[in-house]
C-alpha cells in the first residue's frame, strides 16, 4: 500500500520478478501507478477520512484478491494499517509490528526519548503546539533549526521538515497565532551527511544489513533523497541502530537515521518503521528486502548474501528536476548560498546522470511510471512559470500605465 513511486515501484518490481503478483492501494486523489509490476491499482478513501469505509474497502479488495500480505510503504498507510490492525490481521500477514510498538516509531517523541535511554546522541529538542510557543523557543535552541511534526503521520512529503535560520524566518513561517496539529518538534541543526541503516530483524535476530549515504536532497537544506549511494556498514552505526531497535522490540524492516558529521560525530534523527525512498538502491546494490521478507512471511528461508556492491549510486530524477526548480527559485529570490548549490548541481549533473546511476523509477522493460512522474512534474513547472511570467506582465504593465498617468498628470498641472 502507498501512493509514493520511488518506495512502490523497487517493491513491486522485485516481487514480479520472483513471480508474485502485485497489487497497489493508495488513497484518493493519488494518481494512479501504471507499472507493468503492478496488476491492479485500488484507489480508497483516506483512513483519516472515512476509518469505516477505508476498512470495509480494503478488506472486501483483500478477500476478492486473495492477497496474503500487505506492505505499507509510506507513513500516511501505516498509520491507517496500524490504527486497523486487530481487523486485518486476520486476513492476512501485516508487514509492520503491533501497534504497541509500531506507535513509538510514529511518535517522533518517543523514539527520541527510547533514542536518549540506549546512549545515543539525540539532539536538543523541545515540543511546541503554537505559533507562541514557538516564537518562545527563540534564545534557547540557537540556529538554524528543524521545525518537523512530532508524529509521523502527515499527508504530504513535502511537508516532513523546515530548516529555519533565524528568527525573522520563525516570525514569518510562522505568525502568531497559529496552531500546530499534530505537535511540532524544534531541533537544533545537526551539520554532516545523512546516513541510513536499514535492518531486517526476524525473531531477534539480524539477517540483513544495509548502509546508505545522501548526497543530495530536496530541498538542499535536508529533506528526501535526490542521490544516495551504498558505502559499507559502520560498525558503530550498526550496533547503535541493532540496539534501538532490540529496545523497541521490532520485527521486519527499518531504517534508522543518523547525521554524521565530518569528524565522525553521529547524532540519531528518526526511524523509518517502513520502507523508505532509497529502498531501489538497496535492491540495485544486491540486498533485496522486500523478496526477503515476502519469504520469511511465506516459511522460506532467504538467501542473504554477505556483502553488497558499496559505491553503487541512485538517483531520484523526478526529485532531481524538483531540487533544480527549488534552487532556481530561491537563488532568484537573492539567496546567494542557494545560487552557489545551483552552480554547484549544474556542475555535476553529467555524474549524476552517467550510465551506471540507477534511476529510482525508471526501467527501459517498464517506461510509463517514470514518464508520468517526469510528465507531471514539468507540466507543474511550466505552468507555475506561466503563472509567474504573467504576474510579472502584469505588474510591469501595471507600473508602466502609472508612470504614464503620472506624467500626463504632472503635464497638466505644469500647462495650469
Amino acid at each position: 500500500m502507498g501512493r509514493i513511486p520511488r518506495i512502490v515501484l523497487p517493491i513491486a518490481r522485485s516481487l514480479r520478478q520472483y513471480g508474485i503478483p502485485v497489487d497497489v492501494v493508495s488513497f484518493s486523489p493519488c494518481p494512479p501507478i501504471l507499472s507493468r509490476a503492478v496488476r491492479e491499482h485500488r484507489t480508497l478513501p483516506p483512513p483519516d477520512a472515512d476509518r469505516q469505509e477505508f476498512l470495509r474497502q480494503l478488506r472486501r479488495f483483500i478477500v476478492e484478491n486473495r492477497h496474503d500480505m500487505l506492505i505499507p510503504t509510506d507513513d500516511w498507510v501505516l498509520t491507517g494499517v496500524v490504527e486497523h490492525y486487530d481487523d486485518l490481521a486476520d486476513l492476512l500477514h501485516l508487514c509492520c509490528p503491533p501497534p504497541s510498538i509500531s506507535k513509538l516509531v510514529l511518535n517522533k517523541i518517543e523514539t527520541l526519548r527510547i533514542a536518549q535511554n540506549c546512549g545515543m546522541n539525540v539532539p536538543e529538542t523541545t515540543v511546541v503546539s503554537t505559533a507562541s510557543e514557538l516564537h518562545d523557543v527563540i534564545g534557547r535552541i540557537p540556529f538554524p533549526w528543524v521545525v518537523k511534526p512530532a508524529w509521523r503521520e502527515t499527508r504530504a512529503e513535502n511537508l516532513k521538515s523546515a530548516t529555519l535560520a533565524s528568527a525573522e524566518e520563525v516570525r514569518a513561517s510562522f505568525p502568531a497565532g497559529d496552531k500546530f496539529a499534530p505537535p511540532l518538534l524544534v531541533q537544533e541543526y545537526c551539520a554532516g551527511a545523512g546516513i541510513g541503516v536499514e535492518l531486517l530483524l526476524h525473531q531477534g535476530k539480524c539477517l540483513a544489513a544495509f548502509q546508505h549515504r545522501r548526497l543530495k536532497e530536496m530541498p538542499h537544506t535536508g529533506g528526501v533523497s535526490v542521490t544516495a549511494v551504498a558505502e559499507p556498514l559502520n560498525d558503530d552505526l550498526m550496533q547503535s541502530a541493532l540496539s534501538l531497535l532490540e529496545e523497541l522490540h521490532w520485527d521486519g524492516i527499518a531504517m534508522v537515521e543518523y547525521k554524521v558529521s565530518s569528524d565522525g560525530h553521529a547524532a540519531f534523527m528518526e526511524v523509518n518503521g517502513r520502507y523508505w525512498g532509497t529502498i531501489g538502491l538497496a535492491i540495485s546494490a544486491g540486498i533485496d528486502f522486500p523478496l526477503y521478507q515476502w519469504q520469511l512471511a511465506h516459511g522460506e528461508k532467504p538467501t542473504i548474501p554477505g556483502s553488497y556492491a558499496s559505491a553503487t549510486k541512485w538517483r531520484s530524477t523526478v526529485d532531481y528536476i524538483w531540487r533544480l526548480h527549488n534552487l532556481l527559485d530561491r537563488a532568484q529570490s537573492g539567496s546567494g548560498e542557494a545560487r552557489q548549490v545551483l552552480f554547484e548541481d549544474v556542475r555535476q549533473v553529467l555524474k549524476d546522470f552517467a550510465p551506471q546511476v540507477h534511476d529510482a523509477t525508471f526501467r527501459f522493460s517498464d517506461p510509463m511510471p517514470f514518464t508520468t512522474e517526469i510528465v507531471r512534474a514539468l507540466t507543474h513547472i511550466i505552468a507555475d512559470g506561466a503563472r509567474r511570467a504573467s504576474s510579472y506582465a502584469y505588474r510591469r504593465g501595471t507600473a508602466g500605465f502609472r508612470q504614464r498617468l503620472d506624467s500626463k498628470q504632472r503635464t497638466a498641472q505644469m500647462n495650469l
